[in-house]
Order: C-alpha cells, then structure tokens, then sequence
C-alpha cells in the first residue's frame, strides 16, 4: 500500500526547530561599546580614545565580563568566555578609554536572541 497523505517526491522535515548557541559577552562586546562610545560623542565634546576597557556587573554586582577592545572594537583581551544570561540583567557597563575617564552604562535586558536562561 502507498501513502496517500503526502506527494511523491517531497521528503518529511521534521517540526523541531534547530537549536541556536547561546551568545557570550566576548561576542557582543564590540557592538555594545561602539554604541556607548556614540552616546559619548554625542554628550561630550573631548575625546574617546582607544584603548577601551569594558566591564560589565550583573544585578548582584559580581564581574561577568572584562576585556580591552582596540580601534575597530575587536575585544583584544578578554577573561574567561561567559554566556550572556537573563539573570544577569539590568546590568552595568563600565567603559573606561585610555585618559582613565570611565563612562557607566545601564543595561537593562539582554538582547532577545540566543540567551542561555
């Protein structure tokens, strides 16, 4: 006997969606000091100057990334990789450039995709 319920030639796919790997900070370190760095051009006439150190805090205080980003805001130095978490929001960022000023930064959520729970 044949199958009537499906045509000839399509194959099944299965409905379970394939599973995303969660982001860590080393990932998404870049993206976020570049956008704190244009709140900081657009406030403050001086200079912001590479080499920046970004520290991010979760809610609790502990540090749950560290790491120096060059020029083009690769993350050069970084400490252990860390999945980003939801439990770790509303953190804090701190940015500091090379003149030792540090700017602090509120996150309130994490991004919407690929968080670890």
């Amino acid at each position: 006997m044949r199958n009537t319920n499906t045509a000839p030639g399509v194959e099944i796919q299965t409905k379970r969606p394939r599973a995303i790997a969660s982001i860590s900070y080393e990932h998404i370190a870049g993206g976020l000091a570049s956008e704190m760095a244009g709140c900081i051009h657009a406030k403050e006439p001086q200079q912001f100057c590479p080499p920046y150190n970004l520290v991010i805090l979760s809610n609790d205080g502990a540090v749950v990334f560290d790491c120096e980003l060059d020029k083009n805001w690769n993350a050069c130095d970084g400490g252990a990789e860390r999945k980003v978490r939801r439990s770790h929001f509303p953190a804090t960022a701190l940015l500091t450039d090379s003149a030792n000023v540090t700017r602090t930064f509120l996150i309130e959520r994490a991004p919407r995709r690929n968080i670890c729970e």
